[in-house]
């Protein structure tokens, strides 16, 4: 079994997401360990699924579209801090989204090819919640505490990124497979995203440490 170096990335925030559970709890964000859980089993089989006799492994990050999407919307709905007016027009997005994914999955690019249009819809999607959760914080935010030590911030941040890079490579695909675009003897979306993987699970450890620190300070004052 062979593993990539963000993989390593991934595995340490599903571990420090674990040793943080009760951070995570108080913040809401209980459902980044089943999805992280969820995310580590799709890469580590995907990125060997030659030993298990398979020809493509595009079916099986299909599948991981189709569950963690339900999963994100949720989460970016706990971070948005949705007002009551405002938490029917998300709802009805999302199920929309879902659907669509859905369709595409079964009916449209079907199982066997790389769903790219709900990539590029869930990124797009990703980049608009993103937005709009970093733009409530810098509004609404703690200003003693700051943006800097919200995890929200930095998981949004993250996304934000990660969307915005993903988005851009998905488009010129086929310019890059075209002109065989490489840095060194790596593809340049192989070579780039990788790195935006450690960018994102770093970033995802650092909000998940950031609300151990919230709960631990919340114990400590109640004590008091």
């Amino acid at each position: 079994m062979t593993l990539d170096l963000f993989q390593y990335f991934q595995l340490l925030s599903l571990l420090v997401a674990v040793i943080c559970y009760k951070g995570l709890s108080h913040c809401r964000l209980l459902l980044f360990i089943p999805l992280l859980l969820l995310t580590n089993i799709v890469e580590i089989v995907g990125t060997n699924y030659r030993m298990l006799g398979w020809t493509r492994s595009d079916f099986i990050y299909n599948w991981y579209i189709l569950l963690s999407t339900p999963m994100n919307l949720y989460l970016y709905g706990i971070m948005l801090r949705l007002r009551q007016n405002e938490k029917p027009i998300y709802i009805i997005i999302s199920l929309l989204s879902i659907l669509f994914i859905f369709i595409n999955f079964f009916f449209l690019q079907g199982q066997g090819q790389f769903n790219n249009i709900s990539v590029i819809l869930i990124e797009i999607l990703n980049i608009v919640f993103s937005c709009f959760v970093l733009l409530r914080l810098a509004l609404h935010g703690d200003t003693q505490l700051g943006m800097f030590k919200d995890p929200y911030s930095w998981i949004s941040a993250a996304n934000l990124l990660f969307g915005l890079i993903t988005l851009v490579l998905l488009g010129l695909q086929q310019y890059i497979r075209s002109n065989n675009i490489v840095i060194g003897n790596t593809s340049l979306y192989r070579a780039i995203l990788p790195v935006v993987n450690i960018i994102l699970y770093s970033s995802y450890c650092v909000a998940f440490v950031l609300c151990r620190i919230r709960i631990n300070r919340l114990l400590l004052s109640s004590s008091q």
